[in-house]
């Protein structure tokens, strides 16, 4: 037996949220219940009844209004996913699946396919270490799009660091913390999203890449041991002077996996989302942000 599932979704009055609500609540196992978080079109109340609304009344974080959905959910398991998210119709019974073979954390498979040109673009450079084409196993860090949990874990090891802003490396702090506090990380490609945010131009792509290295570079001071970041990262100089080497390296090592070779097209865009990290994590490095190293939970 694996219990209950609660499915948790942050939401700021997403266009996108009606179709990840219909997907959710069409699975073959159905959820025990599905708890929204945040702002939302109050007329969605009348078209999906069985899902509970938690009004935040201003905009929050997407670790605060997950935290939120983890106090105000009753599940034992708790499914995570995005309001820019459509997940197959066995999404919940393949997590089920992981979880009955004894995984407490586990992550599911990203789909590149269906989004517009710079949404695959986006969705591969970030994405390219859970896409559904890699087989099961250990993942050093999870993304909260497709991920779920036993709240005994989340009992253990706490929710979700507040103090990351907007919706960038909460994520990746949270599950690297269950990871360093004794649980395995599990991976199931079969549990399927499609993930299609509202990224139609260069400009959105930019600014999700220059917040992500804002974010990002701080879990990698972090947890520096783990991660073992190199002296350059504290130097906000250096990684911009290195950003087109740094970019370089990372995006051949995307590249070197030949799955990714009838992606060519997106290379261009990786290559330069990658530049882009290095400049965010540059003004963290600057701001002091980067260097915070007090968990906030």
């Amino acid at each position: 037996m694996t219990g209950t599932f609660s499915v948790i979704i942050p939401t700021l009055n997403d266009k996108t949220l009606a179709n990840a609500l219909e997907a959710v609540s069409s699975q073959t196992r159905r959820p025990d219940e599905i708890v929204v978080v945040g702002r939302y079109d109050s007329t969605l109340l009348d078209t999906f009844p069985q899902v509970r609304f938690v009004d935040t009344r201003v905009p929050v974080s997407a670790a605060a209004a997950r935290n939120r959905g983890i106090r105000e959910s009753r599940g034992e398991i708790l499914a995570f996913t995005d309001s820019d998210c459509i997940p197959d119709a066995d999404w919940i019974e393949k997590h089920e699946q992981a979880h009955a073979s004894g995984a407490d954390v586990v992550g599911g498979g990203v789909s590149l396919a269906g989004a517009n040109f710079w949404a695959q673009a986006d969705n591969l450079s970030m994405f390219h270490d859970f896409v559904t084409e890699l087989p099961p196993g250990h993942r050093s860090l999870l993304p909260t799009l497709n991920l779920s949990v036993r709240r005994s874990v989340i009992e253990r090891i706490g929710g979700l660091d507040e103090s990351f802003p907007g919706a960038a490396a909460e994520d990746s702090d949270w599950t690297i913390r269950m990871r360093l506090g004794g649980y395995r990380l599990h991976f199931e490609p079969g549990a399927v999203v499609r993930h299609a945010p509202a990224r139609t131009r260069w400009h959105d792509v930019r600014r999700h890449w220059r917040n992500s290295g804002y974010s990002g570079i701080r879990v990698r001071h972090r947890y520096a041991a783990d991660y073992q970041t190199p002296a350059i990262a504290r130097s906000a100089l250096l990684l911009r002077l290195l950003s087109p080497l740094i970019a370089a390296r990372v995006t051949a090592g995307i590249y070197a996996n030949p799955i990714f070779w009838r992606h060519l097209r997106y290379l261009p865009i990786v290559y330069i989302t990658k530049i882009v990290y290095c400049l965010g994590a540059a003004d963290s490095i600057e701001s002091g942000f980067a260097f915070d190293q007090q968990a906030h939970r």
